[in-house]
């Protein structure tokens, strides 16, 4: 359907060509901005200990670019569906009235968002875990090119809910497109381990930052009500002031006092303790997911124990 936007023929070739071009810009052009704001240019305010390493780039942007390709290639198939009328989408956003256009998003968000966090646990399972998606849990301590570090098979099975609920229930298509677009800024947003959207409601970049560091806690893409409901979600703000983790693993704009402010110290002490769900849930991942950070590496990024 991006195809129709542009006024060519709706071919296989067609879609993957524009799916390739349009990765590519996202992952080079708005995840190579962002790490220039986040850990170059803003490296001071940021992420002042971060030391690149060349090496660390390249596998990362290496893994981006397999997995823009490959998920480009896998997802052609729905695209081709719908742009062959094989879906329930519809161009009109009053076509069905306003009413069910505001019920329709709020069902997409939903059920996209049940999808994923469950489809993601499933990944952090035993051979899922070890032959999917531990790649893109590489790095610890993530940033902008870790965004899209994923095996294809791996990205495309938590993008899956996002093109089949068009084919369950009418939906718009801007509706469609406009969060395709924003999964794709989001996925970048959640790895540069800077918060700018706070609410404990969102799992918000930190949340994520702390995804990749435990490996078993908050799973959710855009909200947290699953992680809540089922124990695995934990609070970034606390577990910073409780000092759990490096205090340059997380940070937030603006800025949260720092650790060493008496009434920041108050909070976290005053925050509940985590559940131990919050650390090892899941435990049958035990034996696939790194647990132990060795001191930190001669490039300033702190290397998992294998």
């Amino acid at each position: 359907m991006f195809i129709t936007l542009l006024g060519l023929e709706e071919t296989a070739l067609n879609q993957f060509l524009l799916l390739v071009i349009g990765g590519l810009f996202a992952y080079l052009g708005i995840s190579g901005l962002s790490y220039l704001v986040f850990f170059v240019w803003g490296k001071k305010t940021f992420h002042p200990t971060y030391v690149a390493d060349p090496k660390v780039l390249k596998n990362q942007i290496s893994w981006g670019l397999y997995g823009t390709l490959g998920n480009a290639a896998l997802t052609v198939p729905f695209h081709w569906a719908i742009a062959n009328g094989y879906s329930q989408i519809y161009w009109d956003p009053m076509e069905r009235g306003l009413p069910y256009l505001l019920v329709s998003i709020v069902l997409y968000l939903a059920f996209t968002e049940t999808c994923v966090y469950w489809t993601h646990r499933a990944l952090h399972k035993g051979w899922l875990f070890k032959h999917i998606h531990k790649p893109h849990h590489k790095w610890r301590e993530s940033n902008s090119f870790v965004s899209m570090a994923f095996h294809p098979l791996d990205s495309f099975a938590q993008a899956v809910p996002t093109h089949l609920f068009a084919f369950l229930v009418p939906l718009n298509a801007w509706v469609y497109l406009g969060v395709l677009a924003f999964i794709m800024t989001w996925t970048i947003m959640i790895h540069d381990r800077v918060t700018v959207v706070r609410g404990s409601f969102i799992n918000s970049c930190n949340h994520h930052t702390l995804h990749h560091w435990y490996f078993r806690v908050n799973y959710g893409q855009f909200f947290t009500f699953w992680d809540k409901l089922m124990g695995t979600w934990m609070d970034p703000e606390a577990e910073y002031y409780r000092g759990k983790v490096p205090a340059d693993l997380m940070r937030w704009f603006p800025p949260l006092p720092p650790r060493s402010d008496a009434k920041a110290k108050a909070a976290g002490k005053q925050a509940a303790e985590p559940d131990e769900r919050d650390v090892i849930a899941d435990t049958a991942l035990i034996s696939d997911a790194p647990t132990e950070v060795a001191s930190q590496s001669e490039t300033g990024e702190r290397a998992v124990a294998r």
